[in-house]
């Protein structure tokens, strides 16, 4: 796994522009690397149309279609150079090829206030449509697969992820502090509010991210991210003091926790042996923070006003 996670970064780093005059002028030249902050590796508006999938035995074709930009991008998902990006501007799910520089559509996807996406280890889509309580996954090719619905059991879903090699739904209920868990479409295994020492229940589950021994959840109202057992166990809290308005959490391969804090447009680290680590809109090249994504060594964040999403690498960063 450490072995492919390294070769598609190396791929994101070496990818060419392609030829064309009319490609916008997309990509930044990277800053040097500095300890503790994230290199930019690219910024990207929108990609090329991807042709249609070749038949059985024939060579793939390369990208050659229009040129589209994103005109809002809010809910994003990384997971090695595979990138989904919602666009609210156009309603529009897009799967972005960051090695080719191509991308997809992915029509039927609902998007939407509170939209929230995965991908899968298979890179199958996953996107939480909280008006309809369901989440909907799509193959690569596009095709809707499955759909999980809420039910009566989770009133507010406002976050997902996916357990056990993506065999397991988690959806977190914003009002119920609590999330389920679902295998297969429909069938519940459990529901789960999470409890402190003490069998104090904590006071919001409003994200979700998976670590090796369990999960780490948002607390929005505490300004804190429990790091819980999957049983519901809370065994730490980070970010008391250093979060005031958290919106989103994302964890990397090594287990690093990323939160979106609204109070001041910013991307913070949280660390446990000191205040978290603190990047600010303009410092990661956006203006509007919408949404962040993490993989590996990559940070990504969406940028609702500048209609773009940077990708950052960590690739020379020596904090454990």
């Amino acid at each position: 796994m450490r072995r492919r996670s390294f070769l598609a970064a190396s791929v994101l780093a070496g990818c060419a522009s392609s030829p064309g005059g009319d490609r916008p002028a997309a990509e930044r030249k990277a800053e040097p690397a500095r300890l503790g902050r994230p290199q930019l590796w690219r910024t990207l508006q929108g990609g090329y149309l991807a042709p249609e999938p070749p038949q059985p035995g024939a060579l793939p074709r390369l990208p050659g279609g229009a040129y589209v930009r994103w005109t809002r991008p809010g809910a994003i998902a990384l997971r090695g150079v595979e990138l989904l990006v919602a666009d609210l501007g156009s309603g529009r799910l897009w799967r972005a090829d960051l090695a080719s520089q191509s991308m997809s559509g992915i029509a039927g996807a609902p998007l939407g206030p509170g939209t929230a996406l995965a991908l899968g280890s298979d890179l199958s889509a996953w996107v939480l449509d909280p008006v309809s309580r369901a989440v909907l996954r799509f193959g690569r090719d596009g095709r809707l697969l499955q759909t999980h619905r809420a039910g009566n059991i989770n009133t507010s879903p406002v976050a997902l992820a996916l357990a056990d090699g993506g065999l397991t739904l988690l959806l977190a209920d914003g009002l119920g502090a609590q999330w389920s868990e679902q295998r297969g479409a429909g069938s519940l295994l459990r529901l789960v509010a999470p409890e402190a020492d003490g069998g104090r229940r904590i006071t919001g589950v409003d994200g979700l991210a998976m670590a090796k021994n369990g999960l780490f959840v948002l607390d929005r109202s505490a300004g804190a991210v429990h790091r819980v057992t999957r049983e519901g166990r809370v065994l730490r809290s980070l970010g008391m003091g250093d979060l005031r308005q958290p919106v989103a959490l994302a964890v990397d391969r090594l287990e690093r926790v990323y939160v979106h804090d609204a109070f001041d447009n910013a991307v913070l680290r949280l660390r446990e042996d000191g205040p978290a680590w603190r990047w600010s809109a303009a410092e990661l090249g956006v203006q509007q923070i919408a949404g962040i994504a993490v993989d590996a060594m990559m940070l990504a964040v969406s940028d609702a006003v500048g209609a773009q999403v940077v990708v950052h690498s960590f690739m020379h960063d020596r904090e454990p």
